[in-house]
């Protein structure tokens, strides 16, 4: 019995120290491993070609706002910035062109591109006061109050701001801290259409400095440069700041230079802007004065509105500013604006959109087949479809006007009592847009 006894006694000593060493195996080997994991897969920066994390932060007017990627089947450039970081804020108004251009075109396999700001400060007052200053309360914007210490943040594993991603339509991310260079070919590589191959040969807009209301830089030179000893063009600014380039290729690389002026604090920023004066971009200040490197994606907004890029001629409407047309937008006859039509229609918003002093005039033409009453209402039934979608995207209605012709403006033989091929007549269905300052 006692022989017994000490049997058990033993057999519970000895489960005793496997429970211990289990426990030891557990509590000093296992959860130290798992642990170490986690702070090295926290430590592994993300790569391209991986998912892009999900994000959910405080929004605009004390909402939450989630983003899961892929979103909404767009591509989307996802930036991370700070007020308080200078450096993180440099992109901002290029980053506001790209997607000003790209975000309604047409493209092969997405629906669209996508601008997400992230501001990683908690200062939340600062932030809304940047929201309007570079004008971004248009754009998705969230902020993150615990920095790079945010729970979703954290899954980016960024180091400093500014940091970004370039993300494709399924949640892959593309690249890592894109050039604006990489973002503009990407997003060109993956448009429905071609690019025009039509060489811009002019530019112009102006040089405006201060903080808060700007004033014209009048009656300074500035330089136009392939390269720090290569001028192509200098001008002296006028009386509103204003410049004027011709005979120039657009597409080649370009800075522009401004000296140092006595007549300016040196802490006093400089910026480019459009002729109308939206903001492009801030200069950066070197040893000798401000310079800036002018973007391909910037070029259409220095394109003077003046410059009549169309092959047909203006009337003498005084206050028409530019025409452009389009070929036929509807299908004969059809007042449904089409989908393939929503591409073509992306070079109007974009210009509308950088200029808000800028209206249009929407007018359709079609051919001259069926009866002349009929093809007046057709036209303006087109035109006023038109103008929904562009107030769709966001332009006034009060800067679009809606104007069917019918077949009172020919611009071939093809009239009542003319036989004309179907390719003679195609030519008459067409949309021109009137370009013109509001009053």
């Amino acid at each position: 019995m006692i022989h017994a006894s000490l049997q058990v006694n033993n057999l519970k000593n000895i489960r005793s120290k496997y429970n211990y060493m289990k426990q030891a195996f557990f509590y000093f080997i296992v959860i130290p491993l798992f642990f170490s994991s986690i702070c090295l897969a926290q430590d592994v920066a993300l790569n391209v070609g991986d998912n892009s994390p999900g994000l959910v932060l405080p929004s605009t007017n004390n909402s939450i706002q989630s983003f899961s990627f892929p979103y909404q089947n767009k591509m989307v450039l996802l930036f991370f910035w700070s007020s308080s970081v200078s450096k993180s804020k440099e992109n901002i108004y290029k980053y506001k062109k790209v997607y000003t251009k790209y975000s309604d075109i047409g493209y092969k396999s997405a629906d669209g591109f996508e601008l997400i700001s992230v501001a990683l400060q908690s200062d939340k007052v600062a932030w809304s006061q940047d929201l309007i200053k570079y004008d971004l309360l248009k754009l998705n914007n969230c902020i993150a109050q615990k920095g790079y210490n945010d729970l979703f943040v954290k899954n980016y594993k960024i180091k400093e701001t500014n940091s970004s991603f370039l993300i494709d339509e399924f949640g892959k991310i593309v690249a890592i801290n894109p050039s604006l260079k990489t973002i503009i070919a990407y997003l060109d590589s993956k448009r429905n259409v071609e690019l025009s191959t039509d060489v811009q040969t002019k530019i112009a807009g102006k040089i405006m400095y201060g903080q808060g209301s700007l004033t014209p830089l009048t009656n300074e030179k500035i330089w136009f440069m392939n390269s720090p000893s290569d001028t192509i063009q200098s001008v002296v600014l006028n009386e509103k700041g204003a410049f004027l380039l011709k005979d120039i290729n657009a597409q080649l690389p370009m800075n522009i230079f401004i000296k140092s002026s006595s007549k300016i604090a040196e802490d006093i920023p400089f910026f480019l802007t459009t002729e109308f004066g939206e903001i492009i971009s801030p200069f950066i200040k070197n040893e000798i004065g401000y310079e800036y490197n002018l973007m391909d994606v910037e070029m259409p907004y220095l394109k003077p509105m003046s410059d009549n890029s169309s092959a047909s001629k203006p009337n003498n409407d005084k206050s028409l500013k530019n025409l452009y047309v389009t070929e036929q937008l509807f299908k004969t006859k059809e007042t449904v604006l089409p989908a393939d039509a929503i591409a073509k229609l992306a070079k109007v918003i974009s210009k509308l959109k950088e200029n808000p002093k800028t209206n249009v005039e929407i007018i359709t033409h079609t051919d001259s087949n069926g009866e002349s009453a009929s093809n007046n209402i057709v036209t303006t039934k087109q035109s006023a479809a038109i103008l929904t979608f562009l107030a769709s995207k966001g332009i006034v209605k009060t800067r679009l006007k809606a104007t069917g012709k019918g077949e009172t403006e020919i611009l071939n033989i093809c009239k009542d009592g003319i036989k004309c091929s179907e390719l003679d007549h195609g030519k008459n269905r067409r949309t021109e847009f009137k370009f013109y300052p509001a009053l």
